[in-house]
């Protein structure tokens, strides 16, 4: 048959079927989102490793499966940062001129929690870091009127934003120093090379005030930690790479390091268990539990994916709980509730798993989330 034919039957079809005649073309709507968001609802950070211009986070209702909505967060994307008394939600990320060339430029995007629409930006020095995502390349201090971003060209500091204003203040030198951990209204520490923890205090107008740098607390030749801490209240916990945990507090300016601990029993050791993924620890701070990803393998196994969950109540310092995981994971969040789900994903798979913490029952497998899943973040 002749194409002219073919397109002639396909246009006679068309006009004599009565669905086509009736078929209505969808109307446009738009929905706004709570203010206050369940707490069963996740930010799902895709770094879009292949493509890095367009990172991207997902809302998703871990509960019912359902995606809420998307946010368009810009080059290189880390992490959101999500104040617990703003209807805003921040993200600072590298754009350029051309898309993929021309001049830089870095910028925090500031985005209406309700309709997740961008509102305004901050535009800061063209240095920040840009890495494989963790939760400390940038923080909002305590009170929420700062936001902090790392920076590396490979000279080291932080820029300091003050978010409520809109403006950038100024950029504090921390040589030798890397990451940022919110310690209070006006406090951050930072882990340096050399095993130390150089703790920075800011003044109400975000100038800087001091550093104080203290003696090493662990030796990062034999067993140093990952930047991947976490937080319960004002103890910060890290983690070697050998599973070590390191609590560290701040007071007066100055950090307090508490007796060490391990996440590993000797017949743990013996079996090859480690920690290891890109976002291996997570805490429930009601509960002062600890969630921790690990995997069965060799030394410098460390960011390899994590086949079970252990959890560990912190102030007895001991293991309370396995959960043999139904996928592997490279990265793990647990919900801030009294019914807490723990969520995980891994960063081929494109899909949030999620299970019920407190059983460690799996429940359900969120599919179709970007390309390359880095972080979890809730509520």
């Amino acid at each position: 048959m002749h194409f002219r034919s073919v397109l002639l039957a396909c246009s006679l079809v068309c006009i004599g079927n009565p669905a086509f005649a009736q078929w209505q073309p969808d109307s446009i709507s738009t929905e706004s989102l709570p203010t206050e968001y369940s707490s069963h609802w996740v930010w799902v950070d895709d770094m879009s490793f292949f493509h890095m211009i367009d990172g991207r986070a997902y809302l998703v209702d871990a509960d019912s499966g359902r995606m809420l909505g998307m946010l368009s967060t810009g080059g290189i994307f880390n992490k959101l940062e999500l104040p617990a008394d703003s209807p805003e939600i921040y993200a600072a990320a590298t754009f350029y001129a051309r898309g993929t060339r021309g001049e830089r430029t870095d910028a925090i995007t500031i985005f209406d929690r309700s309709n997740l629409s961008a509102i305004g930006e901050v535009i800061i020095p063209a240095k920040r870091h840009t890495s494989m995502a963790t939760l400390a390349h940038s923080t909002l201090t305590d009170d929420g009127r700062f936001m902090l971003v790392y920076n590396m060209t490979p000279a080291q500091s932080v820029s300091v934003v003050n978010i409520q204003q809109r403006e950038f203040i100024g950029e504090i030198s921390t040589p030798g120093c890397a990451m940022i951990y919110a310690a209070g209204d006006r406090q951050f520490n930072m882990l340096c090379g050399d095993g130390s923890l150089l703790t920075v205090t800011i003044d109400d107008s975000g100038e800087e005030v001091s550093k104080v740098r203290s003696a090493p607390f662990f030796d990062p030749q034999v067993d140093p930690v990952t930047e991947k801490a976490v937080r319960f209240g004002d103890r910060w916990l890290y983690v070697s790479f050998d599973g070590i945990a390191h609590p560290v507090t701040v007071a007066d300016g100055k950090p307090e390091f508490a007796a060490i601990w391990s996440l590993i029993s000797d017949e743990d050791r013996e079996q090859s268990w480690r920690i290891g993924g890109i976002q291996h620890l997570a805490a429930h701070q009601r509960s002062d539990l600890l969630y921790s990803l690990v995997h069965q393998g060799g030394i410098d196994t460390h960011k390899d994916p994590g086949t079970e969950v252990w959890v560990y109540d912190i102030n007895a310092k001991a293991r309370v709980q396995r959960i043999e995981l139904a996928n592997i994971a490279t990265s793990i969040q647990v919900s801030q509730d009294d019914e807490p789900l723990l969520l995980t994903a891994f960063i081929g798979a494109s899909a949030l798993d999620v299970y019920e913490a407190a059983s460690g029952e799996y429940l359900r497998s969120i599919g179709e989330l970007g390309e390359t899943i880095g972080l979890i973040q809730t509520h």
